[in-house]
């Protein structure tokens, strides 16, 4: 079985890493435009199985070189690579991943839904934002409609917390795409009612929301995901409404807000610049975050240090003719920050794993489904499985109740 990863910054290198760990993947193939990457990653995952190719994710004949004869490709480079990749998939009869979709998030899916016909045709299965938030949330929020007769209304909310909230000037390393996470929080949040998507500015709809110990109550706000335009498409039993809140990153609200996160040249002493290049040029990658964490005093501190999120989806529906809640959780702790390091080299390991499961679990046929597909489109119980042998984290489903 081969699986090529194009991309190898914080995401792509940590599916590469765990794909050579699996005995039932024979070859994975890592590519980026980055040979220097490509070299640094090769070294430290040290595996005959992995080889790397230098490739313009943009070019359609290099794509073709490293696709040829694959059974998946995972896209883990920038959604405005989406494009080309997902249709060379289609072309080269590869099963596709990716983590994102690209903007304008409603308009892009439905475009690509379109060619769901293909995909079957062909026996391939292009499964779309397969991340965590987009992704295993999705899961989630299919399993907890799955137990219901009637779905009304789906929220997803998103939380966490971390050792560097507590330094009183941290530095901003969102831990992915630098550009994509300041990206993210410049649109326009979308929330599904009565059969529309309705739009609301960033940094809008706060609320606090009290999530199991030890998350406790946390500060969230809607955001423009992938799970409010495709949960109510594939989920169906009637849904009326879908909104996700996330914990609002603070630091990139500010450099959105004053103009940073802008890719309109400005001019500055003469010269002209994009905002949006001086932050990406300015912020280290994650990929680099270990190196560099690993040579000062601070690396030494983080034993015992402990992160923890939580991704709630609360299900309101009916279930033999009464109203009820379903909540489904997943739960993840970190409890010494030095060792997801050593093992990721990075402090978000945990998104890339998704993705990975994904990929594995197209290669050796157990996932089904064909054509172009969202998360939720998963059979859920055999998918969370898989995440759970991962070390991804803790399901919890809390017992339904009856609303009042």
């Amino acid at each position: 079985m081969k699986i090529c990863v194009i991309g190898a910054g914080a995401q792509g290198s940590v599916i590469a890493k765990i794909l050579v760990e699996d005995s039932e993947i024979e070859k994975v193939i890592l590519a980026d435009i980055n040979t220097q990457l490509l070299q640094r990653i090769a070294k430290k995952i040290n595996s005959s199985k992995l080889s790397t190719e230098r490739v313009d994710a943009g070019n359609s004949d290099d794509l073709a070189k490293i696709l040829k004869g694959a059974d998946v490709v995972v896209n883990a480079t920038l959604t405005y690579f989406n494009a080309p990749i997902f249709n060379s998939a289609l072309k080269h009869g590869a099963n596709y991943v990716d983590f994102a979709e690209d903007w304008p998030l409603k308009e892009k899916f439905f475009e690509n839904l379109k060619t769901s016909d293909k995909w079957k045709k062909a026996g391939l299965t292009a499964v779309k934002s397969q991340g965590i938030t987009p992704g295993v949330t999705n899961v989630l929020a299919r399993y907890g409609a799955d137990r219901l007769d009637k779905v009304e209304e789906i929220h997803i909310k998103s939380g966490w917390t971390s050792p560097s909230e507590e330094k009183m000037v941290p530095t901003w390393s969102p831990g992915w795409s630098v550009e994509t996470a300041l990206l993210e929080w410049t649109a326009d949040s979308i929330v599904y009612e009565n059969g529309e998507y309705k739009r609301h500015p960033p940094f809008s709809g706060f609320e606090t929301h009290n999530f199991p110990e030890p998350m406790g109550p946390q500060t969230l706000c809607w955001v423009e995901h992938d799970e409010v335009v495709t949960l109510p498409y594939f989920i169906g039993k009637g849904v009326k409404y879908v909104d996700i809140k996330m914990s609002p990153d603070i630091i990139a609200g500010i450099l959105v807000n004053i103009g940073l996160a802008s890719s309109d040249p400005i001019e500055v002493k003469g010269v002209k610049v994009k905002p949006l290049d001086v932050v990406v040029k300015l912020t280290k990658p994650a990929i680099e975050e270990f190196e560099e964490l690993e040579k000062t005093p601070e690396f030494h501190k983080l034993s015992g240090e402990k992160v923890y999120s939580c991704n709630a989806v609360q299900v309101i529906g009916e279930k033999a003719g009464k109203k009820v809640e379903q909540y489904v959780y997943l739960n993840t702790l970190i409890s010494d920050m030095r060792e997801w390091l050593r093992r990721y080299d990075t402090t978000n390991g945990w998104v890339p794993i998704p993705g990975a499961a994904t990929a594995i679990m197209l290669a050796t046929g157990e996932i089904q489904a064909k054509g172009v597909i969202a998360p939720e489109c998963l059979e859920p119980e055999p998918f969370l499985r898989k995440l759970t042998e991962m070390g991804m984290g803790t399901f919890q489903t809390i017992t339904k109740k009856q609303v009042a």
